[in-house]
Parts: structure tokens; C-alpha cells; sequence
């Protein structure tokens, strides 16, 4: 129209015009949506893509609703050839604060801006692992607790639009999500300030109970919080075929140091930092020297986990295997915006790959990349890489070859240690 009429408003896109778009139906677009259903790859691109270009994005009560009704009993429904990986640990709303500095004692503070985002690292594993996709594709789920109040909800329909299934049986619903205020310094530094939750606690007993593995390459992934309290159930999940796994994010390094032998016993896969580590006793400040130590360890064990990684920031990480290897990976250089999640991004990205049977040294590359991508941006889960996109960027990490080898429709990345 021309002239003095009235402008004409632009609707916002429906459901029904991606699914015209991609040449589908509207049910496939759900399921692309709400990762609940598996659909074929290049399904999900056509979908995907009309999403992209009609800039569609689902209501939010539409969203909260549809989480409402994933909050159920577990029921898998996805390819039993993809890895699982099924994350224990709560969930947090997180508020960012922007300052240039910490403010002092009774100062009034302007933040350069405020983000919402999820929180709590067993919320944050799930999360990155199920984002990488192909070749490293992983069904990410969670077990944790949820309120009835409306950030719980938002909190379930976020996760939902990440690919997370949760496992949380309806009738323990109760209270309401727990909050943290993080505030981020102009260097990246973090100060976080949580509240303790007012939720039941996790319920993983009933889980690994009425949960089988067999035939699937399943792990089982502990935030550190939850280990003092769910460690005796270990000896079940592995009995039954679950491959474990545990973060240091949380726990108490007395506790720790008092039960280290125990947490060797029990899981396959232990990521600790270098504050962790020089916890456990006998165990050097030095991290190389720590895990040498351990590395000598292993070898009077009966049961010792098949890699112990250790992340060391900025400086990459380092991994020692059953075998007794020990070997160190760089990160790339980033500028650091926020440091939260980082080790998150290292530990969802770490099991992404081992579960995709990469080897310790490919898998901690990968971590890495994904741990200093993660510090590029605000909130622990705004960097979502894909795995295609951490293996493009591997040539950045000093010291590293690559080479792409092919078999059928699996690409693998053979990373050679220089």
C-alpha cells in the first residue's frame, strides 16, 4: 500500500508456516523442536533452516506447557545406537550482572546489563552435550528436582528447547527453583552468590531401578554436589551396565580427601581441577605431579577409573589413563568474558566424545576448545557449539594435527599429539 494509509503490521510466524515452509507437518516441527521424538537428519535441517528464516520463535506459555508434560516418568525413545548420557544434579536460575568492578560495602552499583540464563552444572553438562550433534551425537537427559512455580517452568521449557529430556516423577514436584546472582568482573571473574535449594532431593535409586541399559552405551554423570549423597548407589548402576562419571564442581575437598579411594572405585570417568586434585592425599600442588603420583596409584588398585582429566583453565587440561599415560591438551586463545560454566563446557563435551568411543586425548582437545569457547560469552550455557565446529577449530590448539578420516557415514578425527 502507498500513500498516507495505515502501516501494515508484520505477524509473527506460526507453527503452521514452518511446517509449510519445510514441507512438513506440524507435528514434525514439535518434534524437531522439542527433541523429544528422533527425526531424520535432513528433516531436522529443512525444519531448522525455515526456522531460521522466518524467525520463528515458540510462545512462551506454548513452551511452558509443553514442558509441563515432558516433567514425567523417563520413557526413552530414541535410537538405542546414540550414547546417553544422563546427567544427576539441580537446577538454577542464574542472573548475570555485567560490572566493570565488585562494588564496596554500601555502594549503589549500575550493572552495564542483567542476563537470565539456566544454572547448575549438572543442568549445564546435559545441556552442551546435547548440542554438539553429529558426529558426536549424544541423548542428553537429567535427572533433577523442580518446582511448581513459574521459573521452573521456564526453566523446563528452556532445557526442552536444548534437547534435555528431565526425569522427574510429577508426584515429588514441590516449591520452587533455587536462584543464584552471579556477578561477572570486566576480566571474566565471577563472584556467585547462591541460595541453598528448597527442593526434595534427587531421586536416582528409582532411576537406575527401573532404568536398563543393556546394549546401549549409557553414562551415568554426577555433579559433584550430589557424589557424597549418591555414591553408595554406584555399585548398582554399574552392576546393571551404566558407565560413570563425576565432576569435582561442588564437592567438599574434605570430604574428598577422607573418600578419595571410594570415588576411584566407583567411576569410570572423574574430572577434577587443580584444587581438587591436590586435595586428594599424597597428591602434589603440581598437576603433572599430581596424576604421576596417582598414575603410580593405579597400578596397586583393583578398580581405578579408566581416565582421571584435570582442567587447568586457561592453560587446557590434562588426563591420565588406567594404562598409566598421562598427557597434556592446550586450550585456544580467547578473551575471557565470563568464565562460568567453562568446566561444565570441558566435562559435557569430555563425556560427548568418550561416549562416541574418541580417545582421552581427542576427547580432552575437544573439551577444551568447548571450555574456551564458553568463557566467550554470558551465562554458563550461551556458548553451544556444535561438535562439527569444535573439530573445525582444533588446528588453533598448539601443538595438534588432524587428519579427517571417513568410514560410511561416520567422520572420525584422528589428533596426533605433537
Amino acid at each position: 500500500m502507498t500513500g498516507d494509509g495505515p502501516a501494515t503490521t508484520q505477524r509473527n510466524a506460526t507453527i503452521d508456516d514452518v511446517a509449510q515452509a519445510a514441507g512438513v507437518s506440524k507435528g514434525t516441527v514439535s518434534n524437531v523442536i522439542n527433541g523429544r521424538v528422533a527425526v531424520a537428519p535432513e528433516t531436522r535441517r529443512k525444519v531448522e533452516q525455515a526456522i531460521t528464516d522466518l524467525a520463528f520463535r515458540p510462545a512462551e506459555s506454548a513452551r511452558a506447557l509443553t514442558s509441563r508434560k515432558r516433567v514425567a516418568e523417563f520413557e526413552p525413545k530414541l535410537d538405542a545406537s546414540v550414547p546417553r548420557l544422563t546427567s544427576v544434579g539441580y537446577v538454577s536460575v542464574d542472573y548475570f550482572a555485567r560490572l566493570d568492578r565488585l562494588p564496596e560495602r554500601q555502594e549503589r552499583f549500575l550493572s552495564q546489563e542483567i542476563i537470565k540464563s539456566i544454572g547448575g552444572p549438572a543442568a549445564n553438562v546435559a545441556a552442551i552435550a546435547a548440542g554438539l550433534g553429529a558426529p558426536l551425537p549424544v541423548a542428553a537427559s537429567l535427572i533433577t528436582a523442580i518446582g511448581i512455580d513459574q521459573e521452573s517452568d521456564w526453566a523446563a521449557a528452556e532445557l526442552a528447547d536444548r534437547r534435555v529430556d528431565l526425569i522427574v516423577p510429577r508426584e515429588r514436584r514441590a516449591g520452587r527453583l533455587n536462584r543464584a546472582i552471579v556477578m561477572v568482573e570486566a576480566d571474566g571473574g565471577r563472584t556467585i552468590i547462591t541460595e541453598p535449594s528448597s527442593l526434595a532431593e534427587v531421586d536416582v535409586r528409582r532411576f537406575i531401578e527401573t532404568t536398563d541399559p543393556a546394549g546401549m552405551r549409557w553414562c551415568l554423570h554426577f555433579e559433584g554436589y550430589q557424589v557424597p549423597r549418591q555414591v553408595g548407589l554406584l555399585a548398582s548402576a554399574r552392576a546393571k551396565g551404566f558407565r560413570t562419571s563425576m565432576q569435582a564442581t561442588g564437592l567438599d575437598h574434605d570430604w574428598l580427601s577422607e573418600n578419595a579411594e571410594q570415588l576411584f572405585a566407583a567411576f569410570d570417568i572423574i574430572v577434577l581441577h587443580r584444587e581438587s586434585l591436590a586435595a586428594i592425599p599424597g597428591c602434589p600442588a603440581d598437576a603433572e605431579a599430581g596424576l604421576r603420583h596417582l598414575a603410580a596409584r593405579s597400578e596397586k588398585a583393583e578398580a581405578w577409573p579408566e581416565i582421571i582429566a584435570v582442567t587447568l583453565g586457561a592453560e587446557g587440561a590434562m588426563t591420565l589413563t588406567r594404562q598409566g599415560g598421562v598427557a597434556k591438551v592446550p586450550a585456544i586463545a580467547v578473551t575471557a568474558v565470563d568464565t562460568t560454566g567453562a568446566g561444565d563446557a570441558f566435562v559435557g563435551t569430555f563425556l560427548s566424545a568418550w561416549l562416541n568411543q574418541r580417545t582421552a586425548d581427542e576427547a580432552a582437545s575437544l573439551a577444551c576448545i568447548a571450555g574456551s569457547l564458553a568463557v566467550t560469552r554470558f551465562g554458563a550455557q550461551e556458548s553451544r557449539p556444535s561438535a562439527n565446529e569444535l573439530i573445525g577449530r582444533l588446528d588453533e590448539a598448539a601443538g595438534f594435527s588432524i587428519a579427517a578420516e571417513t568410514s560410511g557415514s561416520t567422520s572420525r578425527v584422528a589428533v596426533d599429539l605433537s
